[in-house]
């Protein structure tokens, strides 16, 4: 047992994978696995959809079955093969790419293709935003997808292997899809949030850590303010997160976002000025500094535990 849980565990797949995200970042196109989740999830939800919490557990439990067996049908594989399959759960550079395109738009005063570059990263209304709202839903996104997209994958491929980072960025992807609380999904999405709070709720924990030691004493002072503040957010993990992010920057985030014409309230973490295009900036380097801290904290608690 000890010597599958090396193989399926190892500190050099950890590097392999960040080292992959680094050159190639998340593949962009149809035959990503992630897209077939999606067109699989679709038609699942489009089979069993019913308006309860029941048919909602069931939709819940057969949608991560793929990512549970998949890695004991294929096997023990080598570090390269086990490399790709955790470099497919990770998602950071992407997200920083997305992010930097952003804020170079913002620089050239492009608000229009700001807007839409946007959509890429965030799912409140993008219309109506100025160049201030459209910074902090970057730097917002970028702050909990960091821990969605690389710390979450990496943190539970430690504890549990590949299989392990699988069922997560699954549950992810599942709560990004039905974890909603709109009409049609808040009694059938119930267990998949859950599911993804709990399931989040380490990561978001390293993730704050991390950029705890990765700021100054000033830093770590506005991270304090505005963390008494997150208990406020409606999702505890991401107002950790965006309050860790909103103290290491000096810059205010939170505030009302509109999904789908409905207002809903953050708490506004006011420790600096409102963002401007430059943070983005320090947001996506940040965001970089936080996934390689999680990798070495990975590979060294699992050279030392295995």
């Amino acid at each position: 047992m000890a010597r599958f849980r090396r193989r399926r565990c190892s500190p050099i797949v950890v590097f392999g994978a960040m080292v992959l995200d680094e050159l190639a970042a998340d593949p962009e196109n149809r035959w990503h696995p992630v897209r077939w989740l999606g067109v699989g999830l679709n038609w699942l939800e489009g089979c069993i959809y019913a308006d309860s919490r029941r048919r909602g557990a069931v939709f819940f439990a057969l949608a991560l079955t793929p990512s549970l067996l998949l890695p004991t049908v294929l096997g023990p594989g080598g570090w390269l093969l086990e490399s790709v399959g955790l470099w497919l759960t990770l998602g950071g550079r992407s997200l920083t790419r997305e992010a930097e395109e952003v804020a170079r738009l913002l620089e050239l005063n492009d608000l229009v293709a700001a807007r839409c570059q946007l959509r890429h990263l965030v799912g409140r209304d993008v219309e109506e935003l100025g160049p201030d709202e459209i910074a902090r839903a970057a730097i917002e996104s970028v702050a909990e997808n960091t821990t969605d997209a690389v710390v979450g994958p990496l943190l539970w491929y430690t504890v549990g292997g590949l299989g392990a980072a699988m069922t997560f960025r699954s549950i992810n992807t599942l709560d990004a899809m039905v974890g909603h609380e709109t009409n049609r999904y808040q009694r059938f999405g119930f267990v998949s949030a859950k599911a993804d709070d709990l399931a989040v709720g380490p990561a978001s924990m390293l993730g704050v850590a991390l950029c705890w030691t990765l700021s100054n004493t000033e830093g770590r002072q506005r991270m304090r303010t505005a963390m008494a503040r997150s208990h406020l957010h409606p999702s505890l993990n991401a107002g950790l997160i965006e309050a860790a992010f909103a103290g290491v920057l000096g810059a205010e985030l939170g505030g009302v976002n509109s999904y789908h014409g409905v207002p809903v309230q953050t708490p506004r973490f006011e420790v600096g000025p409102p963002p401007k295009v430059g943070n983005i900036r320090h947001a996506s380097r940040l965001s970089r500094r936080v996934a390689w801290g999680s990798a070495l904290v990975a590979m060294v608690t699992i050279a030392a535990t295995h």
